[in-house]
């Protein structure tokens, strides 16, 4: 059974809001998640980047920084499959979301700290549409 009640697309902030029920009141029931760091951090990103072959725990995942969501679909206990505009999806549980929330602080620093000139969160390659 879903812990969470509510997402609430930001699109203008690019951030995903998830509203839980029964988080305890000392916490806030609220969470805010930005679409680049739920692409990042994704469960299957982490997975590949906690394998033992790999040599980071930080995902290689770079040129994210405007990503957007699409899409999210609930699949019952096993959680919400969530997807980007860059084909990208995967099924993150209500644990998940929740870790990445509580992780948000050394993800992201850690995250940031291993960008570099051809790693970075900006587009590879910067699309406009011809009018």
């Amino acid at each position: 059974m879903s812990n969470i009640s509510k997402f609430v697309l930001k699109a203008n902030q690019k951030a995903l809001n998830i509203v839980f029920n029964d988080i305890p009141p000392q916490q806030n029931k609220t969470l805010s998640l930005s679409y680049e760091y739920l692409r990042i951090f994704s469960p299957t990103e982490c997975h590949k980047a906690n394998s033992p072959k790999s040599t980071s725990t930080i995902p290689n995942v770079y040129h994210k920084k405007n990503i957007r969501l699409i899409s999210i679909e609930p699949l019952g206990k096993h959680g919400y499959r969530m997807t980007f505009d860059d084909g990208f999806n995967d099924i993150y549980s209500d644990n998940e979301l929740l870790l990445l929330s509580r992780n948000f602080e050394s993800n992201w620093s850690q995250y940031t700290a291993s960008l570099s000139s051809t790693n970075s969160r900006e587009e590879s390659i910067n699309f406009k549409p011809i009018t």
